[in-house]
């Protein structure tokens, strides 16, 4: 007697729960490996942001105001005076050994032109090729700079009312830092890598061994093996969007609900493209060798490392194919914002064509 399509797939379940859990490599990608790098990065970002960036300054002992000066800049928060030198070469050296990250070179002449009431000069050099530390070096000083200021006009006039009072408040990311900015994305792109290497070598493993399915439907094929990784990913990402989250304080501003709206296409979409691109691979092999360089190009499509704006419109538009494009736009929005549903529409209008259209090139994979 004939299998029911419902046994049919509950055997391919099966046999695709065999198959990952059997098979080492593919555990500690499809399983462990969203834990590993998602806990690393987040531990690489733990600080969110840079303090206490060692600078060295140049002429800060020639006077009460010079010495002043100094002790304001190294009373940031974000630089530390790590060194005091005499000579703009020797500052220079350091430098560019990487001893420090920038250089303030304090005017000889800053006390007598403050106290003749002229105008004196500080000048500010930083190494910009690490922007995060180059951005610290500059706001520190800077800010020690304005406040040196503005003490010293107060003092001329003995009334200094600043023209113009500004508030500024930090949304969605009060604390600017990089790893509330960076990781909710990543963890979306390691689901997907994840995914295509893992299923891709179940997929190449099976006809290395010569492997049947028990079911002869694509459909129940597909079914099956769609419901055995939703299950894993949803496990996994659902401790890693909770937990992990909380550890690590990580915003999360959306309802669950629509959090759900969001992660449930996206699974569907990531899962049947990697049955579908598992269709091509003959050597278990082959997948890592082909997809982990997708990597990076996916990270740039996105929109996270660069923004929309910064490469052409055909490039952003052929983006949209991969499931993460789009994904990673409305979760960031629902995620950190606390954006409605309606306004992320788009982006999930296209990830339910991506499901639809990865769904039947997967019925053309998963042929017995």
């Amino acid at each position: 007697m004939k299998l029911s399509i419902v046994n049919y797939q509950l055997s391919t379940i099966k046999d695709e729960w065999r198959r990952v859990w059997h098979d080492e490599g593919v555990v500690l990608i499809v399983v462990f490996a969203l834990f590993i790098y998602g806990i690393s990065y987040s531990l690489g970002y733990g600080g969110e942001v840079l303090n206490e960036v060692p600078i060295a300054v140049v002429g800060g002992n020639n006077g009460a105001i010079s010495r002043s000066l100094t002790h304001k800049i190294d009373a940031s928060p974000k630089v530390r005076v790590a060194n005091e030198v005499v000579d703009i070469l020797e500052a220079k050296q350091l430098l560019a050994e990487r001893k420090v990250w920038g250089v303030v070179a304090i005017s000889p002449d800053l006390d007598s032109d403050i106290l003749a009431e002229r105008q004196s000069r500080v000048a500010i050099l930083g190494d910009a090729s690490y922007f995060l530390a180059y951005r610290e070096v500059a706001e520190g000083t800077v800010a020690a700079i304005q406040q040196m200021n503005s003490e010293i006009v107060e003092q001329r006039t003995g009334d200094y009312n600043p023209p113009i009072l500004y508030e500024q408040r930090n949304l969605f990311n009060a604390s600017l830092g990089y790893g509330n900015f960076v990781m909710p994305a990543v963890i979306l792109l390691i689901v997907q890598q994840t995914a295509l290497i893992g299923v891709g070598m179940v997929s190449a493993t099976r006809r290395e061994r010569g492997e049947r399915y028990s079911a002869v439907s694509p459909i129940a094929i597909t079914i099956g093996r769609t419901i055995t990784y939703f299950v894993i990913y949803a496990l996994t990402l659902g401790f890693m969007l909770t937990v992990h989250y909380s550890l690590f304080d990580f915003p999360m501003r959306g309802a669950w609900w629509r959090c759900v709206a969001v992660v449930l296409p996206y699974l569907l979409a990531v899962i049947l493209l990697a049955q579908a691109l598992g269709g091509l691979f003959r050597r278990r092999e082959s997948s890592i060798v082909w997809l982990l360089w997708l990597s990076i190009p996916f990270l740039l499509v996105s929109g996270v490392s660069l923004p929309p704006q910064a490469f052409p419109q055909w490039l952003y538009l052929l983006g949209k194919i991969v499931p993460s494009s789009s994904a990673v736009e409305a979760w960031i929005a629902v995620q950190t914002r606390g954006t409605s549903l309606a306004d992320i529409a788009p982006e999930l209008t296209i990830l339910w064509c991506l499901v639809v259209l990865y769904g039947l090139l997967a019925l053309r994979a998963n042929r017995n």
